[in-house]
This record gives structure tokens, C-alpha cells and sequence, in this order.
């Protein structure tokens, strides 16, 4: 990711570049089932992953969440302490001028299953299915003769 982006992971340890859009939907995934989650903290997170996978760094501004996401600057400053309290982000500092920046928590559990997900996509492209247990063979007692 560019240096100038405003919302980022705050740590990939294990993870390559490459694998940072499985990362974005485990992280989505886990956001959305939280039992903490509400309205607000589903759209910003969307918005956020949406703007993390974006090819540009266009400046996260809070104008840009009030048009797009519906969050009004208070709304987005207690959504993201929310998230902070719960994990989801590490931190994150609102400038009026400066706009958004946001330090998303991709938890080690977070990290394991992307990891995990990455392992079964390549068994898949190896034509592979870990997730289908092969049958026991099946062997059959031979009475002894009478």
C-alpha cells in the first residue's frame, strides 16, 4: 500500500500483498457478525475496505463519509470509537482539514484465516478438495472356513 493512504492495516505480519483482498473480506466478514455491530459501524467498514482496495489515494475526508456513508463527522468520530474499543481499528485521528486516518486491527486470528483460506484456494487451483474427507476404506472379515 502507498504511504499515503489514509485507512491501512495496521500490521500484515505473515501476510503478502497479494493476499490483502482475501484480508479486506476476513476482516469485512468478522465486522459485520460482530455481536457489537451496528448500522453506522457496518457502512464505515465497508467504506474502509472499499478505500483500502481503491488503486488511488484520494484523501479520506470527513465531507467524503458525510456524501457518501451518511455519517456525519460526530457520528464518525463515536462509529470509530467504537471500533477502537472492540478491536476492529488500533487507532485513528479525525482533522477537519486533513480528513481521516484510520489503523485497522487485522487481529492474529484475522491473519490465521486468511492464511487458512489462501491454503485451500491453492489446493483448489491444484485441483485438490481439502474440504471433502476421503472415504475410509471399507474391509470386510473373512469367516474362517468350516
Amino acid at each position: 500500500m502507498s504511504d499515503k493512504r489514509r485507512a491501512r492495516f495496521s500490521s500484515i505480519e505473515g501476510i503478502e500483498r497479494d493476499d490483502l483482498p482475501l484480508a479486506f473480506e476476513v476482516w469485512l466478514e468478522e465486522q459485520y457478525h460482530a455481536p457489537w455491530a451496528t448500522r453506522e459501524t457496518m457502512k464505515l467498514s465497508q467504506h474502509l475496505v472499499r478505500y483500502m482496495g481503491a488503486s488511488s489515494t484520494y484523501n479520506l475526508s470527513l465531507g467524503e463519509l458525510e456524501s457518501l456513508v451518511q455519517l456525519n463527522p460526530e457520528e464518525t468520530r463515536k462509529t470509530l470509537a467504537v471500533m477502537q474499543s472492540f478491536g476492529a481499528v488500533d487507532g485513528y485521528t479525525i482533522d477537519r482539514l486533513a480528513g481521516v486516518n484510520v489503523q485497522i486491527n487485522l487481529s492474529y486470528h484475522q491473519r490465521l484465516k486468511v492464511l487458512e483460506a489462501k491454503r485451500r484456494f491453492a489446493a483448489v487451483a491444484l485441483g485438490k478438495r481439502p474440504w471433502i474427507k476421503a472415504a475410509e476404506p471399507k474391509t470386510q472379515k473373512l469367516e474362517p472356513a468350516a
